[in-house]
């Protein structure tokens, strides 16, 4: 695992490509490498993951990869008999995004309640990757925007290559480069990167943010932004003074890091060899080594994949994690 993850960092750092994780091994453990306040995954996340899920055949790989706000819309993939599909479920209907055959992948998808965007790779060691964009309301083909994995945020797509940071408005089809740099964020509707282990912006960097000094892997749902800084988890939203620290690992020479941080709401899913979820408000971290507890916030979801169990719990149904 840490050699996949090494690899899609590797891939990063080269080409300035948005970081896109790489599917783990099914029944992947990992010790902890939390050096911050940890607490047990809480009864009520149980058994509302256990309320949401499905069980999931010996001779397929289901994964629950993105949700709207209130969890009841979701992007479900499935990989069986070599097809790998991508589908968009409601109450109501089911819409194909793309089915991909044999050893292609489906990656980095993002969903902001209307637009899709994902990515496409050849094979796991291939990771030439090309990058598209699905209107849910118009439920026509995919349409490709880039060659490298995007974030999304109300309409726009964010990306960054050799060229520089680009922002694609998706219902005008306009593309634009706002600077130079990677792992681009949306802030409200504005945007910024990583450049030189500094935050830059195409309009005004907030003051708060001008001394962070950004290590590793950034991301934001719009309102908060977070990114490894060393060996910690940092984090800021608008109505703070200043960031915070919100979780830490154990010395990062003997773990990949802090990488894949995703934040939705209050809580942040992030992985370093296994993964981890940490509210925001208390600064405690839920950490399992249980294979069936491989734990990610996605929109207004917390996913849960491993074993042969796929579940997504909405966010606004989880308690508060205690502090330590």
């Amino acid at each position: 695992m840490r050699a996949l993850i090494a690899l899609a960092a590797i891939t990063a750092i080269a080409g300035c490509v948005a970081a896109v994780p790489i599917d783990r091994p099914s029944g992947y453990t990992a010790p902890s490498e939390l050096d911050s306040c940890r607490v047990d995954l809480p009864r009520d996340w149980k058994d509302e993951l256990a309320r949401n899920s499905a069980e999931v055949g010996s001779h397929e790989k289901v994964t629950v990869v993105g949700a709207n706000e209130k969890a009841d819309v979701r992007l479900v993939k499935t990989t069986r008999n070599r097809t790998t599909e991508l589908v968009l479920r409601d109450s109501g209907k089911r819409q194909q995004v793309m089915a991909v055959q044999d050893d292609a992948q489906l990656v980095g998808v993002e969903f902001d309640g209307r637009w899709v965007t994902f990515s496409t790779t050849p094979s796991p060691s291939d990771r030439t990757t090309t990058t598209y964009a699905w209107d849910s309301r118009n439920d026509g083909a995919p349409v490709r925007i880039g060659d490298s994995g995007a974030v999304l945020h109300n309409g726009k797509a964010a990306w960054s290559d050799g060229k520089g940071v680009h922002v694609y408005d998706l219902a005008k089809k306009k593309d634009r480069i706002v600077g130079q740099g990677k792992e681009p964020v949306f802030l409200g509707d504005a945007v910024m990167w990583l450049q030189e282990g500094k935050f830059r912006a195409e309009t005004a960097l907030p003051d708060q943010l001008k001394n962070a000094r950004p290590s590793g892997s950034a991301a934001s749902d719009g309102r908060t932004v977070v990114w490894a800084q060393g060996e910690e988890l940092h984090g800021w939203r608008e109505d703070w003074t200043e960031p915070r620290e919100l979780a830490g690992i154990k010395s990062a020479s003997r773990t990949e890091g802090i990488v894949f941080p995703r934040v939705s709401g209050d809580f942040v899913s992030w992985q370093s060899g296994s993964s981890y979820v940490t509210d925001i408000r208390s600064g405690a971290t839920v950490h399992t080594t249980d294979d069936s507890y491989w734990l990610e916030v996605h929109g207004g979801a917390l996913t849960q994949q491993g074993g042969n169990i796929a579940a997504a719990a909405p966010l606004s149904s989880l308690s508060a994690l205690p502090k330590c």
